[in-house]
């Protein structure tokens, strides 16, 4: 799998980043106090250098310019404790259990992208339960972006950042939409083929036994796409998923574990049966419209999610670096 890159930053970018933060200087009223007495302890000074009759003056502004400078200091160790305090809590509350999931999310998307996997089922937002849960496998879950904008963790992320995380929330409610209605088109476009074909079972004497035996048609047909019963309940089986990857040889297996999940008493079809059928409505699921949906917003979540990982794996890294010692040596 191809991991998110660590943008470098030069000295260009480091020092934009430190002036952007220069303005709290004149908002703390302690810092502003210490820098006039600074700038009044030089003046004294200078003013003792240039009049000799007046030569206590240095001493006085040393001492005026040695106060402020004390006091400069004490406020800037302060409020480096504080930013310390600050980012060491948001890396372990915030920042890290983000990037888990959002990684755990690029990557299943990754696999997809590389022909592994097929096209989840779903992903787990909140507010939106699934009808019925994945057979194979947990779907990965975007839910703690929606805790942290709902308090004031959210302002632990720049303007910028919140519309990237929202516009990723928005994604994936678009993404299982879009596999909802490639399932009710699939569902439309399957249930004819796979009753003409059972009409035709008499063309074979294998099929003839085998539709002899069967007891319910319409449960089955029913359960390539939508859901398998069996002993654990309710379940979606994958079928949809290798269709959207374009593998029918997939598709054709996850049909025959369907059969397998489901403990019924009825044998499962003769495997080029199935594939004849998969064969038949191949062309026209993929000139859908819905299929064309589902492949673009699986693209375009993943590349906000990979942005979205890889700005949190560049802030765990400058808190590494400037509040933790740097990198491990190991």
């Amino acid at each position: 799998m191809t991991l998110p890159q660590r943008k470098q930053k030069n000295w260009h970018d480091v020092l934009k980043q430190r002036v952007h933060h220069w303005p709290w200087l004149l908002r703390d009223h302690v810092i502003v106090c210490a820098l006039a007495l600074s700038v009044l302890g030089l003046i004294l000074i200078v003013l003792g250098l240039i009049f000799s009759s007046v030569s206590a003056l240095q001493g006085v502004g040393g001492i005026v310019f040695g106060t402020g400078l004390t006091v400069i200091l004490s406020q800037l160790a302060n409020r480096q404790q504080l930013a310390k305090d600050a980012n060491l809590r948001r890396k372990k509350d915030v920042y890290e259990p983000l990037h888990a999931e959002l990684q755990a999310l690029r990557e299943r998307l990754e696999t997809t992208r590389a022909g592994d996997r097929p096209y989840l089922p779903w992903i787990d937002v909140p507010g939106i339960v699934p009808a019925e849960r994945p057979c194979d496998e947990r779907p990965p879950s975007f839910q703690f972006w929606s805790a942290f904008q709902a308090d004031v963790r959210r302002l632990d992320f720049s303007e910028r950042t919140r519309q990237l995380l929202n516009q990723i929330l928005q994604q994936a409610r678009y993404y299982n939409t879009a596999i909802d209605d490639a399932l009710t088109a699939s569902e439309t476009i399957l249930a004819p083929a796979i009753e003409a074909a059972m009409t035709r079972t008499t063309d074979s004497e294998a099929l003839r036994q085998w539709d002899q035996r069967i007891s319910d048609r319409r449960a089955w047909a029913r359960f390539w796409l939508r859901n398998t019963g069996g002993a654990s309940g309710f379940c979606r089986p994958v079928t949809l998923g290798w269709l959207l990857a374009e593998n029918r040889e997939q598709a054709v297996q996850a049909i025959e574990r369907i059969y397998a999940l489901s403990g019924g008493s009825d044998p499962p079809p003769p495997r080029e049966w199935i594939e004849a059928i998969i064969e038949e409505v191949w062309p026209t699921l993929q000139s859908q419209r819905t299929f064309a949906t589902v492949q673009t917003r699986h693209e375009e979540l993943f590349q906000q999610v990979s942005q979205a990982e890889t700005k949190l794996l560049d802030t765990l890294h400058d808190i590494q670096n400037i509040y933790e010692g740097g990198p491990p040596s190991l």
